[in-house]
């Protein structure tokens, strides 16, 4: 089976007349996706650099209690390993996980694994037109040289902590979502939620069920949605299971749903409709006229991540749950004071409180050509041609980089298209040798076309985390995933600058030229 998946590839390799080394950063998603497409590909020599002890990236890091998919999970999952048994339409991390590790298995790609290592600095040596490397594995630094460096660290890496007064002073537990210890004792006890975001609509419920109290202390409400999520009937698995045609018509259903109904703009007349839903979801689920109010968002609908859920809103009324609207002013060793005056007991700290999502690359040194250095280059503005390359950095890709985040959609549709424009690279550079990078001119042009789009989407109406610290939208995708899978397909030549190996010819910068 193994063997027949990759029958393109080694026919593919036939036509190549060097074997580049690949590095992937990552086994997530992405990482994967990358890993896939550049062996159909015919590129076999690769290894997947990954910081924990296995693959699924932040579906191995994100283990507290309620951790699900917000996009159905016929949608959410590859396209080349469609799984006939989810339990239900969205599935949560342990399943999730499970998937990806069975993905692995059956793409043959544990032997591409280095598990428990992290790469510190990547620097690219101009004379050997290779990538040098430093990593750390189990506390000690090594070093390898590779010909092409793949980030799929994705956008949901390093857990972002709120600068509030006495955090560090406080006496109980004090955890991310990110970091969850499940050694932490909650039952019966007092716990304080801070964030209103993706994770905390989810946690919340489920500490409701098990805590003495929670208090979830709010800086501003999510619009939301319902989501229909109930484990599917045994008719519904036997269904999939036995007819690999139904997975693939409820995905394209799911799919074209979200394409159609994600409205992005600012002026879309969807934005109302949309708007309409969210407004008469909160009205029927929850009946008090105040906590209604507290939850009701005064900025536009989509402005910021829209979030899913009936168990939220229900967790919200219950008798041992408590919502916080005012300003957290400062922590003590066993309470949580607001602005007003309010202090609020608690045993436990839970901070659902998001990523550091414009900081891509955290914690990893990227020097490319003449010594420069990455986080240098972008300063707080990170940006890239498609969110895969940057001028000066030869041989150096990303997947889920910089506007490339799609909003209501799979962004594993995303990860798959952008693998593919990787794998598209890294064959020529297999038939051909030498290195390639993006022109800075088409760089610049295409950022500049990209601004003026995202102007005139409805995240700029807000303040979110799609926003660098200088407000300019870093994250988001404001066209259709569609649009990115087009211009992806395959390297357009005219904004490409191909090298030719050192000392093995002129050595001079050329237009890419069919190959």
């Amino acid at each position: 089976m193994r063997r027949r998946r990759y029958l393109t590839g080694r026919i593919r390799a036939v036509t190549h007349r060097h074997r580049p080394k690949v590095a992937i950063i990552g086994a997530g998603f992405g990482g994967m996706a990358a890993a896939v497409a550049l062996r159909r590909s015919g590129i076999d020599d690769l290894v997947l650099i990954e910081a924990d002890d296995g693959v699924g990236g932040t579906w191995r890091r994100n283990t507290y209690p309620g951790a699900a998919c917000d996009i159905q999970s016929h949608l959410y999952s590859f396209s080349f390993a469609q799984n006939r048994s989810w339990s239900r339409p969205y599935a949560r991390q342990p399943e999730i996980l499970a998937y990806l590790e069975s993905v692995a298995d059956a793409m043959d790609l544990r032997r591409h694994l280095m598990l428990g290592t992290r790469l510190r600095e990547a620097r690219w040596n101009s004379e050997t037109a290779e990538w040098d490397l430093l990593l750390d594995r189990d506390g000690t630094t090594t070093s390898t040289t590779v010909d092409v460096l793949v980030s799929a660290v994705g956008l949901f890496g390093a857990a972002k902590v709120p600068g509030i007064a006495g955090l560090a002073d406080f006496g109980g537990p004090v955890m991310h979502t990110a970091q969850w210890d499940s050694s932490v004792q909650v039952h019966g006890r007092k716990v304080a939620v801070i964030g209103t975001g993706a994770s905390a609509v989810q946690v919340v419920p489920e500490l409701a069920k098990v805590a003495g109290s929670v208090t979830v202390f709010q800086r501003t409400p999510p619009w939301m949605v319902p989501k229909d999520d109930r484990p599917y009937s045994a008719a519904e698995l036997a269904r999939f299971r036995r007819n690999p045609l139904a997975v693939r018509r409820s995905r394209w259903q799911i799919w074209k749903f979200q394409h159609d109904f994600t409205a992005n703009r600012g002026d879309d007349p969807m934005m109302e409709t949309r708007t309409r839903v969210a407004s008469g979801f909160l009205e029927r689920t929850v009946a008090d006229e105040q906590l209604r109010r507290a939850l009701t968002p005064e900025y536009p609908f989509r402005c910021k991540r829209v979030l899913l859920g009936d168990d939220y809103y229900r967790a919200l009324q219950r008798d041992n749950v408590r919502l916080v609207s005012e300003p957290i002013a400062r922590v003590s060793d066993g309470s949580v004071a607001t602005t007003s005056g309010t202090v609020v007991d608690a045993e436990v700290i839970v901070l659902a409180t998001g990523f550091e999502t414009a900081e891509y690359l955290s914690g990893i040194e990227v020097i490319g050509t003449g010594g420069r250095r990455l986080h240098e280059v972008w300063g707080d503005d990170p940006s890239a041609y498609l969110g895969a390359a940057i001028s000066g950095f030869p041989n150096f890709f990303m997947l889920y980089g910089p506007n490339t985040n799609q909003g209501g959609n799979s962004i594993v549709y995303i990860l798959e298209a952008g693998a593919r424009l990787v794998a598209d690279a890294v064959s020529r550079i297999a038939r051909r040798g030498g290195s390639i990078e993006v022109r800075p001119e088409a760089e610049e042009r295409y950022n500049e076309q990209l601004s003026a789009e995202l102007e005139k989407t409805i995240w700029t109406r807000c303040d979110s985390y799609y926003r660098s610290p200088s407000g300019r939208i870093v994250t988001q995708w404001p066209h259709t995933e569609l649009d990115y899978a087009r211009r992806t397909r395959r390297l357009r030549r005219r904004d490409w600058i191909r090298r030719d190996q050192p000392g093995g010819g002129a050595g001079l910068a050329a237009a890419m030229r069919p190959s």
